[in-house]
């Protein structure tokens, strides 16, 4: 078996998981990493045990012999990592959202198609073995044709402290931060939502979205350099390009709610969900006269599905794509983009039918 060697960009909370998903894999060997700060990236040097550690991205593409890298910096960096690693010809899984804009998102679309290397992005919930047995029962016809989609994804973490003390951490205050290149609870919260109605439902046609950023009970709403000004709040509705409708919905401010993710597909013939506060293993579905009079839903255990770790390193092996590549980034992307512009113009929006990437 090949050995594949690998770098990680940015060495905040999440790069935590990709590092100890890779350390596992047989054949996988994590070589080097990199982050603005020094006494951040040696630690996690240390505790991954990285040869390599580096406070700039670029020296590290330089210096080491590598296959692939992950993206794990702040999102307003994807895009110029992302394409000097394409450039230096690596294969690419790069953090959600792809990018901050659509313009970058279709340039390291065109830069990964140029380079013939594998692009990922780490739509985490793709993860769920219950969810994609829910989009294969879905694809698959289980409940006729699609009218509806319900789906939400729920956090409490400004209200509460099941994960610490926000007011305290920088991991959690530049998700609050535009200056510190955060999309809100829309760029992070949203784009998993948005990854799973265009997976279920297919082309969205039209959005129609309201953000919020309420003010969050400290003076000059500001903690130190951060401006709590990035959305912690959105609710909309998407028109599918078959027809289908569907209502999206994301908070930090949702007590009771440590991280609550919850999808419903509605068809002409049945219904199917996904909880996973309650199994992420397995899905709901209601079909047949009698379940759907009786309101009988039926759980589905679902075998476990291959993670975005291993599915990248197994397409750096087979030189075979796999999902989500960069396009469902840029789709998401453009969803983003539409919901922003929604906000802004306090209407709906149509997004291009012939998409340019």
């Amino acid at each position: 078996m090949k050995s594949i060697r690998l770098a990680i960009i940015g060495t905040g909370g999440m790069a935590n998981a990709h590092a100890g998903r890779f350390s596992k894999m047989p054949g996988v060997r994590l070589v080097a990493c990199a982050d603005l700060q020094r006494e951040r990236v040696e630690a996690f040097a240390a505790k991954w045990n990285i040869p390599g550690a580096y406070t700039d991205y670029k020296a590290l593409l330089a210096a080491e012999q590598l296959d692939g890298v992950s993206v794990v910096a702040s999102d307003r960096v994807h895009a110029p990592i992302a394409l000097a690693a394409l450039k230096a010809g690596l294969h690419v899984l790069c953090e959600k959202p792809l990018a901050t804009t659509v313009p970058e998102a279709r340039a390291m679309l065109a830069a990964a198609r140029r380079s013939r290397r594998i692009h990922m992005v780490n739509f985490s919930y793709r993860d769920c073995a219950g969810l994609a047995g829910m989009a294969d029962a879905l694809h698959a016809g289980a409940i006729g044709d699609l009218r509806h989609v319900d789906a939400s994804y729920l956090q409490s973490w400004l209200v509460s402290t099941a994960w610490g003390n926000w007011r305290e951490s920088p991991g959690w205050l530049w998700r609050l931060s535009t200056k510190h290149g955060s999309a809100g609870v829309l760029g992070d919260l949203g784009s998993h939502l948005f990854d799973m109605l265009l997976w279920l439902g297919g082309d969205i046609a039209a959005i129609d979205c309201r953000l919020q950023s309420f003010p969050k009970g400290v003076p000059g709403n500001r903690v130190g350099p951060y401006k709590l000004d990035a959305n912690d709040s959105f609710a909309g509705t998407v028109r599918f390009r078959n027809g289908a409708l569907g209502a999206v919905q994301s908070s930090r401010w949702a007590v009771g709610h440590n991280n609550s993710v919850y999808v419903a597909a509605y068809g002409s013939k049945g219904a199917l969900r996904f909880d996973l506060d309650r199994d992420g293993g397995s899905y709901e579905i209601i079909t047949g006269r009698k379940a759907i009079h009786d309101r009988a839903w039926k759980v589905v255990p679902c075998r476990p599905v291959p993670g975005a770790y291993e599915r990248f390193v197994s397409a750096i092996r087979s030189g075979r794509p796999a999902a989500a590549s960069f396009r469902e980034g840029v789709r998401v992307q453009e969803c983003l983009a539409a919901c922003v512009e929604s906000d802004r113009r306090q209407r709906p929006v149509v997004l291009a039918r012939e998409r340019q990437a």
